[in-house]
């Protein structure tokens, strides 16, 4: 299954596969090549693992730029947000985005933290 609910796939990276999926999240692993850009699209929130050093730019639906740099192993939680990206990079960038789906958020209702 393609990530259509999450990502928009022709705006979205060219290389992005699901590599898991259950009842409560999805999980894609997106390559994108050296200075692959994707054009704007869509993300719902989610938890990224970058397994590789990462040197992006991405450009907010506002037209504000933010460029950033992710080290190996680096675990962030990206909220929703609208933006166009490019890997600036001379390197591939791998990464790993862990969406929660939307059951998954009313599961965890009435349920304590550990």
């Amino acid at each position: 299954m393609l990530a259509s609910a999450q990502e928009t796939p022709h705006n979205g990276p060219a290389q992005m596969r699901v590599e898991l999926e259950n009842p409560t999240i999805m999980a894609l692993r997106v390559v994108l090549r050296p200075h692959e850009q994707t054009g704007m699209h869509d993300l719902s929130a989610r938890l990224v693992i970058w397994p590789t050093a990462a040197h992006l730019k991405d450009t907010m639906a506002d037209g504000s730029v933010r460029e950033y740099q992710r080290a190996a192993g680096t675990v962030e939680w990206v909220p929703a947000q609208r933006h166009a990206g490019e890997n600036l990079s001379d390197q591939p960038i791998e990464f790993i985005a862990v969406v929660p789906k939307v059951s998954a958020a009313s599961a965890l209702e009435g349920h304590p933290q550990r």
